[in-house]
């Protein structure tokens, strides 16, 4: 196996032979908002079988190229993830200095929410959730939930991948074109929060005072994230926003914000000495072409 592109080529063959038995589908609301009830109906979970399919697919690759060895057995994570999984493999790079690419899925046939999980290092960092979310509105159909997954095992196996922590700061790098990072913004409390009846839950910290006070309120309440054609125009508006000279100052005290942030970022990538960093080499190189 020469090059990264090499691998890419033997995946998407060998997908196209063992996969035929499992049809890809369409983004569902390309040109529409998705409708109410899509958020709380999963259509047909097993078709996200295609993910598993995949992903299995990528591990026979890594395992034919003689550039890992594959395992079936049970990963030790450093947080677990979010879903329960039942069939876990790892991939163990043969190359010196690289990191393990974990793989898991649960049920898929049997559960609300089917999914892969991706995870890199020993102890496994989980790397991400395919789908994020598998209710119908959030559903951009199977070429978008491929292409993210391999978009995430090709970070492990470039080298790319670096997971930076230092106390509740986090550095995530995927990719050039690829990052994020968290706890670099300074908290501030909204005072509209304090208003009665704003807070959903009890804090750990409230008292039995401040609980019957009618601060708080105590009914449940779901998560639900955006979905992503909602998060890609919302963050396309922002930009425009932002970049035009005419906007509102506190969008231009954001950027100014976001300007800093990033100088750090880049300073603690140049120089992680005091941060606890999760990083491998590639696992193709002139050390282990075949």
């Amino acid at each position: 196996m020469r090059s990264v592109e090499d691998l890419v080529a033997a995946v998407d063959a060998a997908f196209g032979e063992t996969g035929l038995g499992l049809d890809g589908w369409p983004d569902p609301h390309p040109d529409r908002m998705p409708l109410h009830e899509e958020y709380s109906r999963v259509t047909n979970p097993q078709r996200w079988k295609i993910l598993a399919a995949r992903a299995e697919v990528w591990f026979a690759a890594l395992a034919g190229a003689g550039i890992a060895e594959i395992e079936e057995s049970s990963a030790t994570w450093r947080e677990q993830p979010r879903i329960p999984v039942y069939h876990t493999f790892r991939a163990v790079p043969l190359a010196p200095g690289a990191i393990p690419l974990v793989v898991a899925w649960n049920r898929m046939e049997e559960v609300d929410w089917p999914a892969v999980v991706l995870g890199a290092g020993d102890p496994a960092e989980v790397l991400t959730i395919v789908p994020d979310c598998a209710c119908d509105a959030c559903d951009s159909g199977s070429q978008d939930a491929l292409d993210e997954l391999d978009e995430y095992v090709l970070s492990v196996v470039t080298g790319d991948y670096r997971k930076l922590r230092q106390g509740r700061r986090e550095i995530t790098v995927y990719s050039k074109e690829h990052m994020g990072w968290s706890g670099f913004e300074r908290r501030r409390m909204k005072l509209w929060k304090l208003l009665p009846g704003r807070f959903v839950g009890v804090p750990s910290a409230a008292t039995p005072e401040m609980v019957s006070s009618g601060y708080y309120t105590t009914k449940p309440s779901g998560f639900q994230r955006k979905p992503k054609w909602l998060r890609a125009l919302i963050r396309a508006v922002v930009k425009k926003l932002v970049n035009d000279g005419s906007s509102p100052k506190k969008l231009r005290r954001k950027r100014s914000r976001r300007k800093k942030v990033v100088k750090k970022v880049e300073k603690a990538l140049a120089n992680p000495r005091r941060w606890h960093q999760i990083h491998g080499s590639p696992w193709i190189g002139s050390d282990n072409q075949q």
